[in-house]
């Protein structure tokens, strides 16, 4: 084979190499992740947005699209809430020197449009504080 027409399979499989990485993120770990909540003490109640219920320590599974809302509660103890904040993910890295070359904002675009943009903590711990007892007024 000419030593022109190996130097374009070359660029041509660079170039698919790099239209492979768009959106790479979501590929490679979804729209969703799994969390797994613990808390102290056990069996607290974790109703996330809303709609999810679970028993601690419980995994549920988040849409990387946006934040999510969780309420802790547990007889005894004080109610907490919490957002589940998202951050960006790794792959995002991926799709800026991936794409760099053709279109890196399409690229990203794909990725924060789809969730792979975005990933949460594997693992949250919360800790609820005891209800504190009511003092009672002193009687004469």
């Amino acid at each position: 084979m000419a030593h022109w027409a190996q130097s374009r399979l070359g660029r041509i499989a660079l170039l698919l190499g790099l239209v492979s990485l768009t959106g790479c993120g979501t590929w490679w770990h979804g729209d969703h992740q799994s969390v797994t909540i613990f808390t102290t003490p056990l069996d607290a109640q974790v109703v996330v947005d809303d709609r999810v219920h679970l028993l601690a320590p419980g995994t549920v599974s988040l849409n990387r699209k946006e934040d999510h809302r969780a309420v802790i509660t547990k007889d005894g103890y004080e109610p907490k809430t919490m957002t589940l904040t998202r951050t960006w993910s790794w792959w995002v890295i991926g799709d800026i020197f991936g794409c760099a070359v053709i279109f890196s904002s399409a690229c990203i675009s794909t990725d924060k449009d789809n969730g792979g943009y975005y990933t949460f903590e594997e693992k949250v711990y919360v800790t609820l504080e005891e209800k504190s007892a009511a003092t009672s007024p002193l009687s004469p």
